[in-house]
């Protein structure tokens, strides 16, 4: 009777903490404003600023270094939002990661930061996105924000399209497959990005980091 009952015990223990990201900000959320959220994208930060010029939240940019993000334009938009806005919405701009999975882990170690430093951790993230990177970009960055009680919500770039008719996409082998690499960064503290290491490289090189 031991054994079955020890590995029951085991087995429940590790759904829950798979499941922790997801249950954690609804029993015990965070207290913070909500955040904007862009994992790069041009039209995305758009979308992001212009929101923001209606609801004042502030947005947190991940992007690589050699997109030039924000650039001037938006800049000047963010800027003319802040005029008119009190007080003047924030734009944060994180140069980290080369793809959805490590932009997401870039996400943990902002709100981690903002804990240590006693800055409030926003209760919920609205995650600007196109509607073919959801569910994975919402996945992932809910399992790497989810342990400090802040809920991801998907924001489709294009909301009209959902208006019309169109869907959210199915989970399909990539939403799963980064679903699986941000458990195991929480586990070991590496997306398994090694384990493709030319892969990584090109990305990198790309990114500009």
């Amino acid at each position: 009777m031991k054994r079955p009952l020890l590995a029951g015990v085991v087995f429940s223990a590790a759904l829950l903490w798979l499941a922790w990201p997801w249950l954690r900000p609804r029993l015990c959320p965070a207290k913070g404003a909500a955040w904007l959220v862009v994992l790069d994208g041009y039209h995305r930060l758009d979308a992001a600023i212009a929101r923001q010029d209606s609801t004042g939240e502030p947005i947190l940019l991940i992007t690589c270094p050699s997109t030039g993000q924000p650039t001037t334009a938006q800049r000047l938009r963010q800027r003319l939002v802040r005029q008119r806005l009190v007080p003047p919405p924030l734009l944060v701009v994180v140069e980290q990661g080369f793809d959805t999975a490590t932009q997401a882990t870039a996400l943990a170690q902002w709100l981690q930061k903002r804990q240590r430093l006693g800055q409030a951790i926003p209760r919920q993230l609205h995650l600007v996105s196109d509607p073919h990177h959801f569910p994975r970009a919402r996945w992932a960055a809910q399992i790497t924000a989810g342990g400090y009680g802040s809920e991801v919500l998907a924001l489709p770039v294009v909301p009209l399209a959902f208006a019309s008719g169109t869907t959210m996409p199915a989970p399909d082998w990539p939403s799963w497959r980064d679903a699986l690499r941000m458990q195991l960064w929480r586990a070991t503290g590496s997306t398994g990005a090694v384990l493709a290491p030319e892969l990584t490289a090109r990305k990198r090189g790309a990114c500009g980091l």
